[in-house]
């Protein structure tokens, strides 16, 4: 059996503390890939309550100048001691037509792979939305 066959979901979970917004009961989540996606579009699945799942997005793909001030305090709860220890996704609310798809930059999503903790951060800067568009208005 392949070693990578052995590790569980449960060894790939990332914890939530204190859980996403909206979500405090589902603590525990994996990331998946999504069909298409690469390393730009992924799945997010809660372990502890079924039917539960987020799509998330790679920010810089669409947004170069995206710069989320995170928090120290956010870093130390993530055990990170830098920003570039942490990965960042941002959550994307997907209507009917993929193309008019919105990503929330206010509250972007930090892992940490080493310690695999995860928290969604609500940031104090104005200059980012809830609902910001994720292509361009054709």
């Amino acid at each position: 059996m392949e070693v990578a066959a052995q590790i569980s979901a449960e060894d790939k979970a990332f914890e939530f503390s204190p859980g996403l917004f909206g979500f405090p009961e589902s603590k525990r989540y994996i990331v998946t890939d999504i069909p298409g996606g690469g390393d730009i579009i992924k799945q997010m699945i809660s372990l502890d309550e079924s039917n539960l799942s987020f799509t998330l997005a790679y920010p810089y793909a669409f947004f170069s100048d995206y710069a989320p001030d995170i928090p120290d305090a956010d870093l130390q709860d993530l055990g990170a001691e830098r920003p570039d220890q942490i990965l960042v996704m941002v959550l994307v609310s997907v209507p009917e037509q993929f193309k008019d798809a919105t990503v929330n930059l206010k509250a972007p999503i930090a892992f940490n792979p080493f310690t695999r903790k995860a928290r969604q951060i609500i940031l104090a800067e104005d200059r980012y939305s809830t609902r910001q568009r994720l292509f361009s208005a054709q």
